[in-house]
């Protein structure tokens, strides 16, 4: 059996699988800081509810330049995964909570990556037009929603070859990402999860000049620029009232700060797969997918207008992600790697 763990920032989400893929279960563990005080203690109750797992995987939000494949779980790994706390200080420290008290436990675990789909992008759509030492520093495009993105291509198989595709991950967290024969050409994510478009409660890419205003005038620190841009913004940050789509959706035609909130996030999308298609020089595919992507056809129609030129709607396509076979898969690779 193979237990997969998806670390939130209050959430501790789980499946089991057997040897040929079967679901055996799945569930989640809700409000870590409420009704149980942390994610360690979450990964406790979860091993107690899924017996004896042989080995255990983790989604890892951030493998740096370090990793570019689902790495067993050492000493060695702990160490380099603290050290990019830096490069995602929203995700990594709950993640390492978990595999550290399982490590302690002497389990046997795989982290499987988000950033690792995204390293085989040519080196020039990983830059930002920065001064090069601050590359040599790790500052550049990381990208992130690789297992979903890993999903999609293996639910697609040789559809994928000789296409150019665009999938497009759209829940609370939010992004595209470019493919072109199976392999990644770009996506709209970043250094970190709070880059690219906009989304439930993270701005997307913004002005340098806003954040150098923010501080000069507002007085903002770090953590308050850190709150802003993760937490405050987005769908959130526009209507005022909710970071949820659904119920976006509903107040839509009484609230006008909803239908702001509604038709930015639409327009920046179309945005975005305007400017991967240049990137590809054209499009073969477009898959929505996550929460958002998968639920609402009125988002999905919304974006897709304007785009008439690409002869989008004949190309469009829903496909529901699964990033938790996903890691049951990486997992089980690695697994047979070792024995």
């Amino acid at each position: 059996m193979i237990l997969t763990l998806n670390v939130g920032s209050s959430s501790l989400k789980y499946a089991a699988y057997d040897e040929r893929e079967n679901l055996i279960e799945k569930g989640a563990i809700e409000e870590i800081g409420k009704k149980v005080r942390s994610h360690a203690e979450a990964a406790d109750l979860v091993l107690k509810k899924v017996k004896e797992p042989k080995w255990i995987g983790h989604r890892i939000v951030h493998g740096g330049s370090f990793y570019t494949k689902p790495t067993r779980i050492t000493d060695t790994v702990v160490e380099k995964l603290e050290s990019l706390i830096p490069f995602s200080p929203l995700h990594l420290p709950e993640e390492l909570e978990v595999v550290k008290k399982l490590h302690s436990q002497k389990r046997m675990q795989v982290a499987c990556f988000d950033t690792a789909f995204h390293r085989a992008m040519p080196k020039i759509h990983q830059m930002f037009p920065l001064p090069s030492s601050l590359w040599e520093e790790g500052v550049k495009r990381y990208g992130f929603h690789g297992l979903s993105y890993e999903y999609i291509l293996s639910h697609l198989g040789e559809e994928a070859k000789n296409q150019r595709i665009i999938i497009a991950h759209l829940g609370n967290g939010a992004s595209m990402a470019a493919v072109k024969n199976g392999q990644p050409i770009d996506t709209t994510m970043g250094l970190t999860p709070a880059g690219g478009i906009m989304m439930g409660t993270r701005s997307g890419d913004l002005d340098p000049g806003i954040l150098t205003f923010l501080m000069r005038e507002k007085k903002y620190g770090s953590e308050a620029m850190n709150r802003l841009v993760n937490q405050e913004s987005g769908l959130l940050g526009v209507s005022e009232k909710t970071h949820d789509m659904h119920t976006l959706l509903q107040l839509r035609n009484t609230d006008p700060k909803a239908t702001e909130a509604i038709s930015l996030f639409c327009y920046l999308a179309k945005k975005a797969i305007g400017s991967l298609a240049a990137a590809l020089g054209g499009v073969d595919l477009l898959i929505f997918t996550a929460g958002i992507g998968e639920r609402s056809k009125e988002i999905r129609e919304e974006i897709m207008q304007g785009l008439e030129f690409l002869e989008i709607h004949k190309k469009a396509r829903v496909i529901e992600t699964d990033e938790n076979l996903m890691i049951a898969r990486h997992t089980r690779t690695v697994l047979q790697k070792i024995t």
